[in-house]
């Protein structure tokens, strides 16, 4: 584990990078995006004792999204080697991180089930989604339909 300081606007993690660090903040604010450009949305703000990058510890990979310190932030980053020997070395810490995991899964759940049963379902918003992206040559959308498409899909699934 090591300490890491960033100044404000600096980005930490970028959405799409490869990722095998975790951080927890020590001091300071960050803000977590998904998406780029014209797509960018702010998903959440986390301080003091909270932690992002967490997924990488379990499944290293690309980053899910961009996080941006919106202050100086002082971090504790763990790797995903000193999080595994962790479990033996140090497991309040390893808990402290897996608490983290379940509470974002029950926030995602949550999410899902405020969602209003009249609205269309997952499979409906698969299938538009297949077809905004145009997976077969034999699907031929306008350029509003995508729009309309894309912004139900973004209303009924808020993901970061």
């Amino acid at each position: 584990m090591e300490i890491v300081v960033f100044k404000e606007g600096d980005t930490i993690i970028s959405e799409g990078d490869e990722g095998e660090t975790a951080f927890l903040i020590v001091y300071g604010e960050v803000e977590v995006f998904k998406g780029v450009g014209s797509k960018c949305k702010s998903m959440a703000q986390l301080s003091a004792g909270e932690i992002f990058g967490e997924m990488s510890l379990l499944d290293p990979g690309p980053r899910s999204a961009t996080v941006k310190a919106l202050a100086q932030t002082k971090c504790l980053a763990t790797s995903y080697d000193d999080f595994i020997s962790s479990f033996q070395n140090n497991p309040e810490q390893a808990a402290m991180f897996m608490k983290t995991l379940v509470r974002r899964l029950r926030q995602m759940n949550d999410m899902i089930i405020s969602l209003d049963p009249k609205k269309r379902s997952f499979r409906d918003m698969i299938g538009d989604w297949q077809r905004t992206i145009a997976f077969s040559d034999d699907i031929e959308l306008t350029d509003e339909e995508k729009e309309q498409n894309l912004t139900r899909m973004q209303s009924q699934m808020p993901f970061y």
